[in-house]
């Protein structure tokens, strides 16, 4: 994530790009194959435009979108068999202003802001308060990963804010809940809802280390 981009950089009408079973927060990147039609009109529209993108999530059927989704830089990795393959590159939440009518293919868009959420582009510079004991988070869930899996994987090389990250992003947790961690306030606030969510959640389990990136 680019440390210079401010709020002023960013459009103020978006193309929303609705994402289901997956996360994505600022700080995080996701890899996505992309095979139905609506999908790849979006993708096209962004890529033939600023490579910029709001993914949320959508209430339900005729329920309408979240009113808070986050904006996302499109890496295209381009196409293949099985479909074409981008990156999500999470810059900073935004909030829905006024959904607006969709373009001539269908496409949603938005009107939105993102100063309630100006915060999130020096998210990763902050001091992480030490009460928060994010090490000893890691360690228990990397113990966790070994003695049920045998190994961590990939958690085992991160650091403890990316491994709060990872797991907010990936654990298969229903939409709502998934929503309550994009809108947690700070690191605070979503370490706090994601322990929260674990313990209901996961007491015997653990999420995906390898979470579906296939969007149908």
């Amino acid at each position: 994530m680019r440390l210079d981009l401010r709020i002023s950089d960013f459009p103020t009408t978006l193309l929303l790009f609705p994402l289901e079973q997956l996360l994505l927060l600022p700080e995080t990147a996701l890899p996505v194959t992309l095979t139905d039609p609506l999908s790849l009109a979006i993708l096209d529209a962004a890529l033939a435009g600023d490579e910029l993108l709001g993914v949320l999530q959508e209430r339900g059927p005729g329920g309408g979108f979240y009113s808070v989704g986050c904006l996302c830089h499109v890496i295209d990795l381009g196409r293949s068999e099985e479909g074409h393959k981008v990156v999500l590159e999470g810059l900073v939440r935004f909030r829905i202003r006024e959904e607006l009518p969709p373009d001539a293919d269908g496409i949603p868009r938005a009107s939105v802001s993102y100063e309630e959420f100006a915060g999130d582009l020096q998210a990763g510079e902050e001091e992480e308060p030490q009460d928060l004991h994010l090490d000893l988070l890691k360690e228990k869930v990397v113990e966790f990963g070994r003695k049920t899996f045998g190994t961590a994987g990939i958690l085992e090389s991160m650091s403890p804010r990316q491994v709060v990250l990872f797991m907010a992003q990936t654990a298969p947790f229903t939409p709502a809940e998934k929503q309550a961690l994009l809108e947690a306030s700070g690191l605070r606030e979503l370490v706090d809802r994601l322990a929260q969510l674990l313990s209901l959640n996961f007491l015997t389990t653990t999420p995906d280390t390898s979470p579906p990136s296939t969007i149908n």
